[in-house]
């Protein structure tokens, strides 16, 4: 099955023929046309059908799989990926009480050490008070995405601390709930970075492969109104990852990340112990 509608691509568009073309395939895949699993025509028969160069078809389902929006078989063929899959992003907290939550996270420090000032006053903690920091693994599908370094003030979160185990996963039973918090907005940046060689060797990725770096508070509400409950920083793929912001009224709705395939020669082998982190 050829996309149709090749009249879409315009000779005569400042915009690039090779990137209208991944455009026209990425609009055949999303509207269901080709279906996660199905087999695309071949480069020649696609240049044929559409009127132009290899080359342009190269290039179109160059960018394509850059996106993981298909992969291709050596001696197979080009077939579209597997849809992406979307969670909430966010620190530790954000994870707790999800249904996979045991799955995906894995504890790799726990402590309390001197941590930098931005850190205290975005907690709103005092001069000398504990703070907890938690380093963590974000998996999907056994693919490292991200780790966060999360801190609490101490005090907050004892029943927290007791409860996570160096080299362990996230206790599937433990939630805000049953500790009385109730998360509210969140406060969120996000920039790029480069991953340093602890995370690169996590993710499976060269020494300062690109990231995303969010930065974000999470409020808890109180009867006095929201008071800061965790402040994290995560650093996510670049090369898998995608950031989507919800901008609803709906509480519910902010920051996810929508993960595509990974190449199985890509998944990292885990160490549990962090660095001493930011």
């Amino acid at each position: 099955m050829f996309p149709t509608g090749a009249c879409a691509l315009d000779r005569t568009s400042f915009v690039p023929l090779y990137y209208q073309l991944q455009e026209l395939l990425k609009q055949q895949i999303e509207s269901g046309t080709w279906r996660p699993g199905d087999m695309l025509p071949s480069e020649p028969q696609l240049a044929r059908h559409l009127g132009v160069s290899r080359v342009v078809v190269r290039q179109a389902l160059a960018i394509l799989e850059d996106d993981h929006q298909i992969h291709r078989v050596r001696g197979r063929g080009t077939f579209v990926a597997p849809p992406k899959r979307a969670f909430r992003a966010g620190g530790l907290s954000r994870q707790l009480g999800s249904s996979d939550a045991g799955d995906r996270v894995l504890i790799l420090d726990v402590g309390a050490p001197t941590v930098e000032r931005s850190i205290r006053e975005r907690l709103d903690v005092a001069e000398g008070e504990d703070v907890l920091r938690v380093t963590s693994l974000l998996t999907l599908d056994q693919t490292a995405l991200a780790i966060a370094y999360s801190f609490f003030r101490r005090v907050d979160a004892r029943w927290l601390e007791e409860r996570l185990h160096v080299g362990r996963h996230l206790p599937e039973d433990l939630s805000l709930s049953d500790h009385g918090v109730a998360l509210g907005r969140s406060h969120v940046s996000i920039e790029t970075s480069q991953c340093g060689q602890f995370e690169a060797d996590r993710f499976g990725v060269p020494h300062r492969t690109p990231v995303f770096l969010v930065l974000c508070t999470e409020y808890r509400t109180t009867a006095s109104g929201d008071r800061p409950f965790e402040v994290a920083r995560v650093e996510y793929r670049g090369d898998v990852v995608q950031l989507r912001l919800d901008t609803g009224a709906d509480r519910s709705a902010g920051l996810e990340a929508v993960v595509g395939p990974v190449e199985p020669d890509r998944r990292p082998s885990v160490s549990p112990r962090g660095p001493a982190g930011p």
